[in-house]
């Protein structure tokens, strides 16, 4: 199997070139690929760990470029849809290295989230600790790449190497800090990740309570999107069923988001599994043949930037559905992922789609 270039910044996987003429739909991913996320998602994850380590073990650190890139390598291996569950393993990652054992406080006070957000840096890490968790992580995940890797998987990892250094009953407590990643208010980093990312206004809005952690606007204030309505309004002239969205998102966080484009897609035909049980989140093909199924569709193509959404689509197609991937360049892995997975598309941006489908 071969790539071939039908225009500039388009690949398409030679022997499916001809399905594709024949989808009816076209349902997308929101985060990284109609949605620019870099400034919410992987800022809260820096915040939550630093505030972790800072707070309750005494320890500080600055987290820079080496977290982003171990966290595109966790979005890459297929089974990190959800960004608590990179936060998660990499905070994991992070105390096994620290110079840190048991807590001293079990709890969070209030974040000031100027203050961390200061303590950003660019380029690696700091102290050293930092740099070589992150190292650790990429020379681990570079070797898994083009395989379905989840948490539990990395969670092995990290227990063996905490065992070899003596820590794993201080791991152990860790983990119980950390808590269940899902609903809002289980545990106290999901708790922490919800209001750094929706705010003050968007928990009362969205739960009806007022926050525990953290006062004051979202970083999904930061977000903006990528896909320009012009590329929406060239796919519905080309996708007979229509458009909809596929997302680990809750609805809320959608229509916040895209409420200046929304107008393009089937919200009726598209779910958002992230008011549902982490147990149907990407790649569990639930969500896919649901809205598969809403919008009538057999033949569909799905378009991503995540190790999850490819995994996804082949997962359904074992399910009855024809279920196609469109990859969306997003950081250093994915050429290497979605070529090695046969994509049957590969774009270097969203609004290259529709070029797509006028080569077909």
């Amino acid at each position: 199997m071969s790539y071939r270039v039908v225009d500039g910044g388009v690949l398409i996987l030679e022997e499916a070139a001809e399905n594709l003429k024949d989808v009816e739909a076209v349902i997308l991913d929101c985060d990284g690929t109609l949605v620019e996320t870099s400034s919410s998602f992987q800022v809260a994850g820096k915040v939550i760990s630093m505030a972790y380590l800072d707070q309750l073990y005494g320890v500080e650190c600055r987290l820079g470029d080496d977290f982003d890139e171990a966290f595109h390598l966790l979005k890459m291996l297929g089974g990190f849809n959800n960004v608590r569950t990179v936060t998660a393993v990499l905070l994991q990652a992070l105390f096994i290295s620290a110079e840190a054992d048991k807590p001293e406080r079990q709890t969070l006070e209030k974040i000031d989230l100027e203050y961390y957000v200061s303590r950003l840096t660019k380029g690696k890490s700091r102290p050293k600790f930092a740099e070589r968790a992150f190292r650790w992580i990429v020379s681990e995940g570079v070797e898994m790449l083009g395989r379905h890797v989840g948490r539990a998987d990395l969670e092995l990892l990290i227990e063996e190497k905490a065992r070899n250094l003596g820590k794993l009953e201080g791991l152990k407590e860790l983990r119980k800090l950390i808590g269940p990643l899902f609903p809002y208010g289980s545990g106290m980093l999901t708790t922490l990740f919800s209001e750094l990312w929706l705010g003050s206004e968007g928990i009362w809005k969205k739960h009806r309570v007022s926050p525990r952690f953290y006062d004051g606007p979202g970083l999904i204030e930061n977000e903006w999107l990528m896909v320009e309505p012009e590329t929406l309004e060239d796919l519905e002239k080309t996708a007979p069923k229509g458009l909809a969205i596929l997302s680990g998102r809750g609805e809320w966080e959608i229509l916040k988001v895209l409420n200046p484009i929304i107008g393009y897609f089937r919200v009726d035909a598209s779910v958002f599994t992230g008011d549902k049980p982490m147990r149907v989140e990407k790649p569990n093909p639930a969500g896919l043949i649901e809205c598969c199924e809403r919008l009538g569709a057999s033949e569909i193509l799905y378009v991503g930037d995540g190790g999850e959404d490819l995994f996804l689509t082949r997962e359904a197609s074992k399910r009855g559905v024809k279920a196609y991937m469109a990859g969306v360049l997003t950081n250093r892995y994915s050429y290497t992922l979605f070529t090695k997975q046969k994509a049957e598309a590969i774009l270097e941006d969203v609004n290259l789609l529709p070029k797509l489908f006028k080569q077909l």
